[in-house]
Parts: structure tokens; sequence; C-alpha cells
């Protein structure tokens, strides 16, 4: 006979997941599940067991994850494989380490608050042996740099780069990584800072992408720095946006979007139909921006872009919302929800890093306060607490 367990009431329920006794995480439907391996089936016998049962709303708030990505999880046929969430998700539950299929990282607050009553520390002439070693390295370093002359500079990325540009060398895969850290780094101070201090730095950045093509003698060094030149021109033309060139910014977009025709990269021209829609909306003509965005999620089909495609679901649902398409807004933002389990959006493209689960938040919001969705205010909430969950 199965021996149930109560669950706290509605308020403890709001601050965090009980701890149970030793006895009910022995129930036999928590053991069965476990054996699974499957966290999903474990949570849902952890919330059927109970008595009264768990209700996902409460669930879903202590994991911190929303009611429907709850839900898939437990229903998906393939299970949690992230064991950073496992890790987390356990932890919040107590689920005691024998029950689990994978180990638990260490706990800080089991860690040592004082140091032992006994250091040891090394006696100084050790240190002073140690620092003549140091000191002979450095010797040794510099003698070796000075033979090696200008041979030793001559083979640093930057100077392989300036070879480049200068003198005709041909690029290389290390100068082909260098051009996309420095990419990255242009996306990530257009996040960070005024436009204005972007734009001239990302034109010098074009021109010098430009010249590598030209330069570069196989496909496995060209089609990289060809797809750099667009999200180059993905860049441009949002800083155009914010400058208010709206004419400018199309024209990005559209050389975006010839680019990833000419290299068949799907999700970058998603990207330039994508932010080609906030110039639709800001002129009101939601409909156009519907279109657009309609065509760049079907660029990023299924999980084939899983960042990508949930953002464009995302801002689908809030154009659909504004013209006051209920059903339509909310199938959308199923389907950004759904996939962005699956992304990874600071990894998966230069571009998509600004799509967090924040960003994601805000648009769900954006979306519930056009619809006049009653969990409006709800979703506002939960967004202002979510640092807090993390």
């Amino acid at each position: 006979m199965t021996t149930q367990h109560p669950h706290p009431s509605a308020p403890t329920d709001a601050i965090g997941a009980p701890v149970h006794p030793a006895e009910f995480w022995e129930q036999p439907e928590l053991r069965a599940a476990a054996r699974e391996r499957h966290f999903g089936r474990l949570i849902r016998a952890y919330r059927l067991v109970q008595t009264p049962r768990v209700q996902q709303t409460y669930l879903a708030r202590w994991l911190g994850i929303t009611q429907g990505q709850l839900s898939r999880l437990e229903r998906a046929a393939t299970p949690v494989r992230d064991l950073t969430k496992l890790d987390r998700w356990a932890r919040v539950l107590h689920i005691p380490a024998h029950l689990l299929w994978f180990d638990l990282s260490p706990d800080p607050a089991e860690a040592p608050t004082a140091l032992p009553s006994r250091v040891t520390v090394a006696e100084p002439d050790r240190d002073e042996e140690e620092d003549v070693h140091r000191r002979e390295l450095l010797k040794t370093t510099r003698a070796a740099a000075g033979a090696a002359g200008g041979g030793l500079l001559a083979n640093a990325p930057w100077q392989r780069l300036r070879d480049t540009l200068q003198k005709g060398r041909p690029v290389d895969a290390t100068t082909v990584q260098l051009m996309q850290d420095r990419m990255a780094e242009l996306y990530d101070a257009e996040h960070a800072g005024p436009p204005r201090d972007v734009f001239d730095t990302l034109m010098r950045h074009r021109t010098t992408l430009t010249t590598l093509v030209g330069n570069s003698r196989t496909d496995a060094t060209r089609d990289p720095l060809v797809i750099m030149l667009g999200e180059t021109e993905a860049l441009l033309g949002w800083l155009y946006f914010d400058f208010g060139q709206e004419k400018n910014a199309v024209d990005a977009w559209r050389a975006t979007l010839k680019i990833a025709q000419d290299t068949g990269d799907r999700a970058l021209a998603a990207c330039a139909l994508g932010n080609w829609s906030y110039v639709a909306s800001a002129r009101n003509d939601i409909t156009p921006a519907v279109r657009l965005l309609r065509q760049a999620e079907e660029y990023v089909p299924g999980n084939s872009s899983p960042a990508a495609r949930s953002w464009i679901a995302a801002r689908a649902a809030e154009e659909l919302a504004r013209l006051g398409e209920d059903t339509a807004a909310l199938r959308a933002l199923e389907r950004a929800f759904t996939v962005f389990d699956f992304a990874r959006p600071r990894t998966e493209r230069v571009w998509t890093g600004f799509f967090t689960a924040t960003r994601l938040g805000s648009l769900t919001v954006s979306t519930y306060t056009a619809l006049g969705h009653p969990d409006a205010t709800a979703a506002a909430d939960s967004l202002l607490t979510f640092p807090h969950v993390q």
C-alpha cells in the first residue's frame, strides 16, 4: 500500500519545495521513476504521490520554469541530459542522492567555513629557490625571443592578419578565428553601449572582411568570412534602425539576405527578416511585420536553430497580439517556449546572444498585455523576480 504524504499549505508552496522525510522517497512510484533515468517522469511521480497532489504551477515555480515547460518536461519522450539543470532541480526538490543517476555537484553550504587549525606554509628557503627558478625562466624566455628576432612575432595571430591585409598572405584558420572573435566583441559592444560608438569600428570590420575574402584560397576559410560579412550587414542594419535611417537599415538587411542565399545560411536569412519586421512594426504596418516573421520562421524549421526560432516565434506572437489574433498569438508563444528548451543563445550564433530567458519573458509580457490576457500581471511579476530564482 502506498503511503501518501501531504504537502505544505499554499503559502509555503509559494516559497519553495518542502523537505520530506526519508521514507517519502522510498515509495515504489518514486523508485520506479528514478530507475527510468527520466527526470520528467520522476517529478511527475513526485507530484502525484502527495496528498493533495502538488499543482504544476507550484512545482514549476520551485524549479524556475514555466508551467508549459514543466508539462513538456513530464511528457517528453527524450529525457533532459543537461547536468546543470538536473543538478539544480534535484537540489530544489531535495531529492536524495541515492535516487539519482548522476552525481550532484559539491554543495557550497557544506564547504568548511574556517581554516583548519593547522596550516602548513612553505619554508623561506623554498620560496627563495622558487624565485630563482622563475628569474632563470624569464631570462631563458627573453633569450629565446631575442634569438628568434622577428620570427616569433611574425607568427602572431594579429601579425598574420596584418600580412594578409597588406601583403596578400593567404588567409588561415587562425585569422578566421580572430575575425570571429572580433565579430562577437562587436555584437557584445552593440548590446552594452551607444550605437555610434560601434558604427565606425563595424564599418572598418566590414572593409577588413571584404579584403580577407579576396585573399582566401579555400572554401574552408572563405565561407565563414562571407557569413561574417552577412552578420556584419545584419548588425549595421540594426544600427541604422537605431539612428532612424530605415532605408539604410533595409538595404543592409537585403545585403544580409543575399549573402544568406549565396551561402545557404537559412538562420542568417531569418535574422535579417526578423530584424526587418521591427521597421514595419515601427510604422504600425503590423500585417507586413507578421508576414516577414512567418517567412523567417519557415527558414528555421523544427530545432534547426532553436534560439533563432524561439525569438522569431515570440516576435510573431507579439505582432499577432497587436492584430487581435488571440489564438494565433498564443500558439506562436507556445512554439517559442517549446523550442527555447533547446536553445543555447550564447553559443548558437553570434547574433542570438541577446535572446536570453529574460528577453523571452519581456516578449511574453508584451504579448499578454496586448491580448488583455488575465495572466499579464502575473507574467510581469514573474519576470521581475526572475533574477532571484536563477
